[in-house]
Parts: C-alpha cells; structure tokens; sequence
C-alpha cells in the first residue's frame, strides 16, 4: 500500500514538474515580429523572435539582422521610430500593453547585449545596436538606466536616445508615438488596443494593408494552421478581441464604395430581404427593365383583381395562370379553370 502511494506521488511530481516546464508565450510578441516583418523592405533584413542568448531561456524579445547585401536598404516608410537607422545587429526589447517597464529591464537589456556578442561571435560591439517599445517610460526605468552610466535625449515625441555602455539606445514610447503619421500601427501593441480597440488612429491605405495582414497572423494565433503547434499564450484572448473590435471600428469608418469593393452585386444583395432591397425605389424604378408582363405579375393581388378580364386576355397564357394561380391561393381555394368557347360549327 505505501509502495503505491509512493508511486502516485511520483507521477504527481513528474506531472508538476512538465506543467511547469510549459513555456507560456505573450501574443503581443508576434503581432509586433508580424508587423516589423510588413514594414521592413523586403529581402533586407530578417526578424528573428525571441532569439536564444543561452541554453537557459535567456532570450531577447527580437533580433533584427542586416542581411549580407551589396548597397543601402531603402527608407522604410512605416514605424520608422523603431525600424529606421538599424543597425547590422538591433536587439529590440519589447515590453507590451499590460506591461510596464522596471530597474531590472535596463540592466537586462544590457545583459542581452553583451551576451549577444559572444553567442553572435561578433567582434566590435558598434555592430550592435539596442531598441526599447514600451507603452512608457517609468521614472525607476530611467533611473536605472542613469545608474548605468546612460542619459536619454528626447528626440522627438515619444522617442528618446542615448547610449547604454557601448551601444546606441533608442526607446520608443508607443503611447505618444502612434500619434505620428506612419506611425499609427503602433497603437495595435498600446494599452489603448486593450481598452479601447475603437480608437485606433485613421489608417493610411498603406497601414490598412498591413492592418489586414496582422489580422491574419491573429487568426492564426487562435487557430494554428494545420500542422502548427498551438502555444501557450498570455493575453491571447484579449489580443483578439481587441483586433476584432479594432477591424469593426476601421470598417465603419470605410466609404461605402470601399467597403463594397471586390463584391459582386448579388453578393451584396444576399444580405437584404426582398423590400430591403425595394427600399426607396419609386415605381417606375422597381419595374425598370421588365416586360408589361412581368410588371403585371409584380402588382399586388388587389390590383390584379381590379384588372379587366378583357386586357388580361391579352397577356401571354403563362402569365394569365400564373395570375389565376395567385389569385386562387389568395382566396383559399383552387382557381376555376376557365371554359374553353367552342367555334361555331359550320
């Protein structure tokens, strides 16, 4: 009897020790890797999430790497507090909307850095340069930052630079920088998006592109593609949520022929119930295009009966049955069908 609850407390422990070996992702991280990647030119540079320092779960939060490429990258056009003037290595420290930066995030931020020149092998550290996106800066962050021999500039709003040891530091406050133009996307990683996705800045058309594709790497994160690995995710239901709410808001602020682009007409109209569609039309535009027979068989079943048997008559038979039929149905019962008049015999 002991020897079995032995055994039942070892496989409890064993059972502990694998849920707490579960690594638990924030899906904040790979909308802000999604939208890097869409704004960054193409074939110029590479993310890499959460990049291993160690053995140990050491990671920085993103690796932007220059790749081995003759001439200068073009300007990106977006998010150019974050992605402009990057270096060959630029390690980006991300803290996201539920987050707030600490004393520990400076010193690690410095760790990183230097753990990354031996892990990368690379022998001049000005190859190196350092990113911050934060919501914003905390008095006990730059405090600690200033311990360590580092003294922000404000070079505009919400951005900052300085140089933390050897390196170029560049922090961006996401709550003020989205604000400028081309840098609107940055209020998808804000703590507005999680109590306000509604009020996410008007879209350039070129943001709206990579709005849409964000969406789709969202939809991912909820439902992993076949043959991906669902991960453990912090914020995952309010991340989509907010993206949800966010799309809502930046459909209704579309025109109409926006809005309707790409659809057929009948696909629209599938979405409206007969008079819907009628809504507004005078008559004369709800029988534009039909024949005098079928504009006879769009009156209502009081006018058909007020017709004259001599002009209905003169109608095509399909569309005298028709109307015997209406009008049959109508007053609950079977139409009479109507005698054929003999010729007179010679």
């Amino acid at each position: 009897m002991a020897k079995g609850n032995r055994t039942a407390t070892t496989r409890e422990v064993r059972s502990s020790q694998r849920q707490r070996r579960v690594r638990v992702y924030t899906a904040w991280h790979p909308v802000l890797v999604a939208l890097l990647e869409h704004v960054l030119p193409e074939g110029w540079y590479q993310c890499v999430s959460e990049f291993q320092l160690a053995r140990e779960p050491l990671r920085v939060d993103i690796v932007i790497l220059r790749r081995s490429r003759r001439g200068a990258p073009p300007r990106p056009r977006l998010l150019t507090s974050v992605v402009g003037e990057l270096a060959e290595h630029t390690l980006v420290h991300f803290q996201g909307p539920t987050d707030e930066l600490e004393r520990d995030d400076a010193r690690m931020l410095l760790a990183y850095a230097l753990q990354y020149l031996v892990v990368a092998e690379i022998e001049a550290p000005a190859a190196v340069a350092l990113r911050v996106l934060a919501p914003r800066l905390t008095p006990r962050f730059t405090e600690a930052l200033m311990s360590l021999g580092c003294t922000l500039t404000p070079t505009g709003p919400g951005t900052h630079e300085g140089r933390l040891g050897v390196f170029p530091l560049r922090v961006v406050e996401t709550v003020p920088a989205n604000a400028r133009e081309g840098e609107h996307l940055l209020y998808t990683v804000t703590p507005g998006m999680v109590a306000d996705p509604g009020g996410i800045p008007a879209l350039s058309p070129e943001e709206i592109a990579v709005f849409w594709a964000l969406l789709e790497h969202v939809e991912q994160v909820r439902h992993p593609l076949p043959g991906q690995r669902k991960r453990h995710m912090k914020d995952e239901k309010r991340v989509v949520e907010s993206f949800e709410q966010a799309l809502a808001r930046l459909v209704a602020r579309l025109p109409p022929e926006q809005r309707l682009a790409g659809l057929a007409p009948e696909q629209v109209l599938q979405a409206y119930a007969p008079e819907q569609r009628l809504a507004g039309l005078a008559p004369e535009q709800r029988l534009a295009g039909l024949t005098e027979a079928q504009a006879v068989l769009a009156l209502p079943d009081a006018m058909l009966r007020a017709l004259s048997e001599e002009y209905l008559a003169t109608l095509p038979r399909q569309t005298q049955a028709a109307i015997q039929k209406r009008l049959g149905a109508a007053s609950g019962r079977q139409p009479a069908r109507r005698r054929r008049t003999r010729s007179p015999s010679r």
